[in-house]
């Protein structure tokens, strides 16, 4: 998971990006000059940095924060109708400003709290399944049911980070719909998901003829795995 001081050192890096293959050109307008483009091969990818750091900001700023939202206005002003590539590194004076003042505990980076939520999910949890699973006192049923918690904690937590919206009570597919609605998640995804929700409901209603050790450890083999797919979906 993505720590605040790295998420800090990403936004300083997205910053320094957007000032990148660009010149000060000089006129004898008004303003005295815009920035341009070193190149016009350079132009595509100068807009492809600005898109990059103006989703940053709506991801871990807020999409409702002036932080971003005054981001998109001096990108879509062009810097003050000077140029794109003016708009785009003032940008990067927005993205130094964020930085500085999360760093100075006066602004939050939003879904911080889910994304706790995702690392609880993945350590502690999942390392109780493992004791679990390897106890042979224990019923497989336990194991299976705290690695489903496990797979709904971390799913309910990238809901909530992206700030999607879930259909109907909170439940593993309905947490898992909303990502694929999103196109976070994969339709294969979808399918393991609910396949791992199938074997978590059986061994919660008392189904316990259909499991055993073996499918009590090979849940736990496939919720690590999803979750450690659903950490790089996610871009942690």
């Amino acid at each position: 998971m993505k720590s605040k001081d790295e998420l800090i050192a990403r936004a300083r890096r997205y910053a320094e990006e957007v000032r990148l293959d660009m010149r000060y050109e000089r006129s004898d307008g008004v303003y005295g000059g815009f920035w341009a483009a070193n190149d016009k091969t350079d132009l595509g990818r100068i807009k492809a940095r600005a898109a990059a750091a103006l989703d940053f900001l709506r991801q871990y700023a807020g999409e409702d924060s002036q932080w971003f939202q005054r981001a998109k206005w001096v990108y879509d002003d062009h810097g003050g109708r000077e140029s794109t590539e003016s708009g785009a590194r003032q940008i990067g004076d927005v993205l130094e400003s964020w930085a500085d003042s999360v760093e100075e505990g006066y602004s939050s980076i939003v879904g911080a709290d889910a994304m706790g939520v995702r690392a609880m999910a993945s350590t502690d949890l999942m390392e109780q399944v493992r004791a679990l699973v390897a106890d042979k006192h224990v019923n497989p049923a336990a194991p299976i049911v705290l690695a489903g918690a496990a797979l709904e904690v971390a799913l309910r937590g990238a809901v909530e980070e992206r700030g999607f919206t879930v259909n109907g009570p909170g439940s593993i597919g309905a947490y898992a719909k909303a990502l694929r609605s999103a196109d976070v998640i994969s339709k294969q995804d979808m399918k393991d998901v609910e396949a791992m929700a199938g074997l978590r409901n059986a061994a919660a209603h008392g189904d316990h003829d259909e499991l055993s050790r073996e499918r009590a450890g090979l849940m736990e083999q496939q919720v690590n795995l999803f979750l450690a797919r659903l950490s790089s979906l996610l871009g942690d």
